[in-house]
């Protein structure tokens, strides 16, 4: 079960919500790191999308898989994304098989892969005991996606997602945070091994809830991921205007790290790769609200910073998934959100 961007552990400060300073680390933690900053590079010349975006445009959830979501949209996808957050799910991928919903689907794809299940730790990953479920995954998916990579269907992989949030087995805490750079590593070589056509994605929830450091300090090591994700609904801030959306962007959490889109977008760019939006939604629940200038902010943001370089925005995939969330996160058809829905097909939409 998927759950979209839970509420922070913590209370946020008052100062939580006023816009912080743009650097994201400062240049001894990049040196320490042995990253060289590339912000000031020339943005690299996005590819051309089907969708005819800056980024890949993405949907996952209904209406995806059968075309009715584009044909409401008016307008291509370049991705879809799907979650495998179990050990079996991870290993058989159902729905990628033959049969399976995404079956047919050759253009790009998000996988969320879960890193293991309830009652394994990191420190048992990184001494190898996750290695061979963690290459049976990576040879399925290698696998049913062959092929995919020729026709432009790039296969982006969310090992371990949103580990800076507390609601799934794989959660990093300050003490196993060696343990998971560990473990990461080996992964990272497994998937160069069995799957090296496949992007990692290094994907952390937008609020930092469990983990309680700055979220930063999550970097595996130079080279270890290609893509920096950040899952992001319009909660935990709501964000009602155009106002609010500009003045959160630089926003940064208690422990230093990003919270707004900006800072995650300078951390990107600090890190040599480019940024992803893997999910990203409005809200109908208590904690959100049906904000149609969030969604046109969203996409002004997106079209300025679309592209394929460091600190650009690659990808950006709207959940549109209702099953288990009564429709507080879908766009498309019209439903709990119609002013977020319109607004989204007049600014997405063709």
């Amino acid at each position: 079960m998927h759950h979209p961007d839970r509420a922070p552990d913590h209370a946020p400060d008052p100062d939580r919500l006023a816009p912080r300073r743009r650097a994201v680390l400062g240049a001894g933690l990049v040196a320490a790191a042995g990253i060289a900053s590339v912000a000031a590079a020339a943005p690299a010349k996005a590819a051309p999308t089907a969708s005819g975006m800056p980024f890949l445009l993405g949907a996952a959830g209904d209406g995806v898989a059968d075309g009715s979501y584009e044909r409401e949209l008016g307008r291509a996808l370049d991705l879809t994304a799907t979650w495998a957050d179990s050990d079996w799910a991870s290993t058989h991928l159902p729905v990628l098989a033959p049969g399976g919903e995404l079956a047919g689907w050759t253009r790009a794809l998000d996988v969320s892969v879960g890193a293991f299940s309830a009652g394994t730790t990191w420190a048992q990953a990184a001494s190898g005991a996750c290695d061979e479920r963690w290459t049976t995954s990576l040879q399925r998916l290698a696998a049913l996606r062959a092929g995919a990579e020729t026709r432009g269907g790039t296969t982006y992989v969310r090992f371990a997602h949103e580990m800076n949030g507390s609601w799934y087995p794989w959660s990093v805490t300050p003490a196993s945070l060696a343990d998971f750079h560990t473990a990461w590593r080996r992964y990272r070589a497994l998937q160069r091994q069995h799957f090296p056509a496949g992007r990692l994605v290094l994907s952390l929830n937008h609020n930092t809830a469990g983990f309680d450091a700055d979220s930063a300090a999550l970097h595996p090591g130079p080279g270890q991921f290609d893509v920096l994700g950040a899952s992001y609904y319009n909660r935990y801030p709501y964000l009602s205007t155009a106002a609010d959306f500009a003045g959160w962007l630089p926003a940064r959490d208690r422990w230093g790290g990003p919270a707004g889109l900006e800072a995650f977008r300078a951390l990107a760019a600090a890190w040599g790769v480019p940024l992803c939006l893997p999910e990203w939604s409005a809200c109908a629940e208590a904690s959100g609200g049906d904000a149609p200038e969030f969604i046109t902010a969203l996409h002004q943001w997106l079209t300025a910073h679309g592209g394929s370089g460091a600190g650009q925005v690659l990808y950006a995939c709207q959940f549109n998934v209702s099953p288990g969330h009564d429709g507080a996160f879908t766009l498309l058809p019209p439903g709990r959100l119609p002013l977020s829905s319109a607004a989204y097909r007049r600014t997405f939409g063709g």
